[in-house]
């Protein structure tokens, strides 16, 4: 558990607002300014959205203990604790945000998630009914993963569930238009090496699975969600969540790249902000069909 005045520092860099702590360790080095909170909050009304308005999937009645690693702006965390009255919520992340009018039984820490889950004032093994983890994938180192799901493991009681989700942001053309020089690729060609170069992998989500099964997890089972982006799908629900997406992605290819292709790539700020805006445009192209799987 962290020092929550530290971590509540926050520094300017590239005109966008970070947390000092992350910078200055080399954790999760992507703004939290109002841009960001605004994007997170969107990303989860857009996810609930295509799940059909599940906060879960694992078949659990009402859990009692639940715990959300990677709160972020605790959308999440709060309708967890709304949902469910009478059970207990914990939430972590790196940069312990407050929230407004916080529910009762919900209780938030400061907590590097690179860090073993087993600090006693935070955590209860073999206690929870549901661990939740969601898009923590740039801040976790590539080392890290297997013992983070082995943590999580250790956390979750007997018959618990643990539900994981991560973007696969080579984001993908249904009707085959992208190509290998579009703004698109060459941004994730430059993040993907960018997030190597940090000791991060950005295809680990395509291996939940696999490494949940190699923690010796049981029913493991996923699913592969594409996220529309703009409003091309024949699906009228489908549509409209690509329509709303367009500014929540390109608001997420800005906050996920600036700080580590500049910092690891020798990028300028500015030469990040043109391909950035080039690909801002690309996901404006209903022709491109365009989608990000999760």
């Amino acid at each position: 558990m962290s020092n929550a005045n530290e971590d509540l520092r926050v520094v300017n860099i590239h005109d966008r607002d970070f947390q000092k702590y992350s910078v200055d360790n080399r954790i999760y080095c992507v703004p939290v300014d109002e841009r960001e909170e605004e994007r997170l909050e969107s990303q989860h009304a857009l996810f609930l959205r295509l799940c059909g308005n599940r906060l879960f999937f694992p078949n659990i009645e009402s859990p009692r203990k639940i715990l959300d690693c990677g709160y972020g702006r605790g959308e999440w965390a709060v309708a967890m604790a709304e949902e469910y009255e009478d059970s207990e919520v914990t939430g972590v992340d790196i940069y312990p945000v407050l929230i407004a009018d916080q529910p009762d039984n919900l209780y938030l820490y400061g907590y590097n998630l690179n860090e073993r889950l087993n600090d006693p004032e935070v955590f209860e093994r073999n206690a929870y009914d549901l661990v939740h983890s969601r898009f923590v994938g740039p801040g976790i180192k590539k080392s890290r993963w297997r013992p983070y799901i082995r943590d999580m493991k250790s956390l979750t009681r007997p018959g618990g569930w643990i539900q994981l989700v991560e973007y696969y942001l080579n984001i993908q053309s249904e009707s085959g238009r992208l190509t290998s020089s579009s703004a698109l690729r060459r941004w994730w060609e430059a993040y993907s090496r960018a997030l190597e170069d940090s000791n991060r992998s950005p295809r680990f989500g395509q291996r939940l699975q696999e490494h949940m099964t190699e923690a010796g997890l049981r029913d493991v089972g996923g699913v592969v969600l594409h996220l529309p982006v703009g409003a091309w799908h024949s699906d009228p629900t489908k549509a409209a969540i690509g329509r709303d997406s367009v500014e929540m992605v390109g608001e997420l290819l800005d906050s996920l790249a600036i700080w580590p292709i500049t910092e690891k790539l020798g990028w300028t700020a500015a030469q990040v902000g043109y391909l950035t805006d080039a690909a801002r445009l690309e996901i404006q192209d209903l022709t491109l069909k365009l989608y990000i799987p999760m």
